[in-house]
């Protein structure tokens, strides 16, 4: 290899290596098509670049030729265990059967109704294919929810399956509130309703209180009219550098802010580096600097660091896009770590694999959540776009909550252009006869 490998993007690769790609789009590639992509992957590869949307594809090559990985693999390892499975990719699937193949004790975790990655290929399908009869894969079924009170267990099971029977319980769980406004009034109504369903369900931080928004501008629209402390959980300012120095750029940022990241963590990341005691101290002192220098001198300082840690210069782009987000206070927010005691804000995507005692599930419209579209000739039907993925993000939202969750709907909606809209209500409200309570105050 003629440089130092380092990941990238499809996107951010030189056209001489994408331009090795063959016809075959990368997302629809399988096992029996990776030598097609050989000359793309030994391009990239040539200039020192690793492929992320291909990692797996090229791991499963590398198993496939390499008698001396297998015999490492074999040697070093007796099992190999994945959670999320119902978030596998293709290539993902085929290395896990490839390493079962090999001999280890191979074991899938996962929930298909938790699928909702669909957009990133990501499919339930090789879940289930692991649970069919004859896929030499022991099924075991875990059918209850530890996590949250019976009542949003079976509210959120009755969502999936209408003949899902309820389990009698002295106190229902799941509340409707309809907002008389907009997402704005909705942070107004939160400010008072979470302190108040707090003291009730005996919640000691605020930090175990969350609201789950669709889109990030519902999340923003309710952050500004919450009043209270909180932290909304945004995407990283970085979207033009290049992803490896984007990931390198935060991580020294973060630094500044949070007092309980370390140099040595930091180094650890950067990988593959096994510093001389000289140059370790070097490197500490480096990106110390990150956390200590004057405001005016953060992107020298960053990009001093980042040049040591990955042995070559920043991209012009890459430092193009630092400057600007060091000179936006409201984008360096962005790497402050969250208060405790604070209220957390988030998409629905955000959180996933978390747990709340209180979850305030928004933005439950029509058009919204499940998504609309209008196919021709369809005047007048009610067609969904991708309504399973749809459902189990609901079914997401729900299930993070354990002593109380709050759906919320309002009676107008502000689009992402800033319209504002009718809002009425998302056609999972009550769907296979569930019932919350409603909220009268």
């Amino acid at each position: 290899m003629g440089a130092k490998a380092k990941t990238a993007k499809l996107r951010e690769l030189p056209e001489p290596v994408t331009s090795l790609l063959p016809a075959t789009p990368i997302q629809d590639a399988t096992v029996a098509n990776i030598d097609e992509f050989l000359p793309f992957l030994q391009g990239a590869l040539a200039l020192g670049f690793v492929p992320l949307e291909a990692v797996g594809m090229l791991a499963r090559y590398v198993i496939d030729q390499s008698i001396a990985c297998q015999k490492y693999l074999i040697a070093r390892y007796h099992a190999v265990f994945i959670d999320e499975y119902q978030d596998s990719g293709y290539f993902q699937h085929e290395l896990f059967l490839k390493l079962k193949s090999l001999g280890l004790t191979a074991v899938a975790v996962g929930d298909g109704d938790q699928s909702i990655y669909a957009f990133a290929h990501k499919d339930p399908r090789y879940l289930l294919e692991l649970a069919t009869q004859n896929s030499d894969f022991t099924p075991f079924a875990i059918t209850t929810n530890f996590r949250s009170h019976p009542s949003i267990n079976d509210f959120a099971l009755r969502l999936l399956d209408p003949n899902h029977s309820i389990t009698p319980t002295h106190e229902m769980r799941v509340f409707l509130k309809t907002i008389n406004g907009n997402q704005c009034n909705m942070g107004t109504w939160l400010r008072t309703a979470i302190p108040h369903l707090m003291d009730h369900y005996q919640v000691g931080s605020a930090d175990r209180v969350a609201i789950f928004c669709r889109h990030q501008h519902s999340a923003l629209l309710i952050s500004n009219h919450l009043g209270l402390p909180h932290h909304l959980i945004e995407d990283g300012p970085f979207t033009t550098a290049p992803s490896a120095e984007a990931s390198l750029f935060s991580d020294l940022l973060k630094l500044r802010y949070d007092q309980e990241l370390t140099v040595e963590q930091l180094i650890e990341r950067a990988g593959g580096l096994k510093p001389s005691l000289q140059r370790r101290r070097e490197l500490r002192k480096a990106l110390l600097l990150c956390r200590t220098c004057e405001e005016d001198d953060l992107v020298a300082s960053v990009m001093d660091a980042a040049t040591r840690l990955q042995d070559q210069p920043p991209s012009s782009t890459g430092v193009t896009e630092l400057e600007s987000v060091c000179g936006d206070v409201s984008k360096l927010r962005w790497f402050h770590p969250p208060s405790r005691g604070a209220v957390q804000i988030m998409t629905l995507h955000k959180a996933k694999g978390l747990e709340f005692d209180l979850v305030f599930h928004a933005d439950l419209y029509d058009h919204v959540i499940p998504t609309r579209i209008y196919p021709p000739g369809t005047y007048g039907k009610a067609i969904f776009e991708n309504e399973q993925q749809c459902l189990n993000l609901h079914y997401v939202g729900i299930t993070r909550a354990v002593k109380a969750c709050i759906l919320m709907t309002s009676t107008s909606r502000i689009n992402r252009s800033g319209e504002l809209k009718g809002g009425t209500p998302s056609q999972f409200i009550g769907r296979n006869g569930t019932n919350a309570s409603p909220i009268p105050w």
